[in-house]
């Protein structure tokens, strides 16, 4: 399968130790976590492709989901819920039995790392027969490209329209598409016009106490914003749940 691990430096530069309690992952994590709980039903048991150092397969754990993560990388320190990863391997060569116990695939911020996302994306249903639901997060809009966007290795940033045709050529049928992050498209555009498409590749972790608790604010305030503004409405990113159409089972 496509090679998409991050090396050292990236992992280093995504993942340093507390990254967890910065604003962008805890909006993200409630945003992933409120959708998965409005879509898909309390026993499906859930699989974290590219699960990094297991941030969203953590939280999603201490919520009472039955998740494991997988990932092709290996990073070394800042891991969560260790017991609940499988780091250093394809989640295509898991052993068959696991492989079969899946309900639904989740890929956060992942299929922007591959060059063919639908070849990608059948090749996982294929190894997957029981899963009935894909649920992704993906940057947005072309207009936001950035060094940040080079330095990942990301073949695009995507709209709605993109993704929809994406899960369609897949094999899924697309039962959610918005975009969130909205306060973000406007602010990585200014940023766009003043620096030239310029962005900060290094994340760095707030401490623990006060500004831990200001990133909890503000990442509570920006999924907020993506539940009460409409999803059509242009943000940094997208959540979309596609369903296994049943002859591609």
């Amino acid at each position: 399968m496509t090679d998409t691990r991050f090396d050292r430096d990236q992992f280093a530069g995504a993942y340093p130790p507390g990254i967890e309690r910065s604003w962008w992952h805890v909006a993200r994590n409630r945003t992933i976590a409120r959708r998965i709980n409005a879509n898909l039903p309390r026993g499906a048991r859930l699989l974290e492709v590219g699960c990094g150092t297991g941030i969203v397969t953590c939280y999603l754990h201490d919520l009472g989901w039955d998740v494991t993560g997988v990932d092709l990388g290996e990073p070394r320190s800042g891991l969560r819920c260790p017991d609940r990863l499988i780091l250093g391997q394809d989640a295509t060569d898991l052993p068959e039995q696991q492989r079969l116990g899946v309900d639904a695939l989740l890929l956060f911020d992942v299929i922007e790392h591959v060059a063919d996302a639908p070849a990608f994306l059948r090749t996982m249903l294929a190894s997957f027969p029981n899963v009935r639901w894909v649920v992704v997060t993906v940057p947005a809009r072309k207009e936001l490209w950035t060094t940040f966007d080079d330095h990942f290795g990301h073949f695009r940033r995507y709209d709605r329209s993109m993704i929809r045709d994406e899960f369609a050529r897949s094999g899924l049928r697309t039962t959610h598409n918005a975009y969130f992050f909205h306060a973000l498209y406007g602010a990585i555009g200014l940023n766009n016009l003043l620096r030239g498409r310029k962005r900060a590749i290094a994340f760095r972790a707030p401490a623990r106490g006060f500004a831990s608790m200001m990133n909890r604010s503000v990442g509570t305030l920006m999924a907020l914003g993506g539940m009460l503004l409409p999803g059509a409405l242009a943000g940094s990113s997208i959540i979309a749940i596609g369903e296994r159409e049943p002859h591609h089972h």
